[in-house]
């Protein structure tokens, strides 16, 4: 009874050392928590065009420049193409999302990007990750938006506290109605960064209205 009792005391301290282990290596590895010293929303780029009933070329460029607070950065939304499914619901916009920032600040550097498409449910979107160019990012995780979804995300992680950098994402948005339906998606566009003293987050939302015939 005696050695029974001492191996469960054994065994139980050993138990409470692993457990302890795993809860620091945990706390160890888990992503730090930022404060966030300044959110800073632009005002949002909205595009308007009338949704075609044939392939179309587009060619519109979309442009918000930004200088404050140590951060210098550009936002290009690129709509290039219409095209005309093979069925009477499943037209597509091509589009292409561009980002370049700099952290002047001494110290400074990009902490995160997050792309984030709010969508209607009746269309898709669809990134072209094989049409992604990083520079001095990480690519964390891409997730589609798909039918009677809201969202569609693109989460991407600085690189050596990186002070610049630039990426380009191309899409589809799927528009899955007749033509004569109309639809709305907004694209925010957030930039975390170190300016060397705070973390700050700015936002550029793109909004475009695709009008129905209807």
């Amino acid at each position: 009874m005696i050695k029974r009792l001492e191996w469960n005391r054994k065994t139980a301290s050993g138990f409470a050392v692993a457990a302890a282990l795993i809860i620091v290596l945990t706390v160890a590895l888990s992503p730090r928590e930022i404060r966030i010293a300044e959110n800073t929303m632009l005002d949002p780029v909205a595009w308007t065009f009338q949704r075609p009933s044939e392939n179309t070329i587009i060619d519109d460029l979309l442009e918000s420049p930004y200088s404050q607070g140590g951060l210098q950065a550009t936002f290009h939304l690129w709509l290039s193409q219409y095209i005309e499914g093979v069925s009477d619901e499943s037209d597509f916009l091509l589009v292409t999302l561009r980002i370049n920032a700099t952290v002047n600040n001494a110290n400074g550097f990009i902490e995160r990007v997050h792309i984030v498409a709010y969508k209607d449910q009746e269309s898709q979107v669809d990134w072209q990750e094989g049409d992604f160019y990083l520079q001095n990012l990480s690519l964390v995780a891409s997730v589609d938006g798909y039918l009677k979804s809201t969202q569609a995300y693109i989460k991407l992680a600085g690189v050596n506290h990186t002070s610049s950098i630039s990426a380009s994402m191309r899409a589809s948005w799927d528009l899955l109605t007749p033509n004569a339906k109309s639809h709305q998606i907004e694209i925010a566009c957030e930039i975390i960064y170190y300016n060397g003293t705070a973390y700050n987050k700015i936002v550029q939302p793109f909004q475009l209205n695709m009008i129905g015939s209807g």
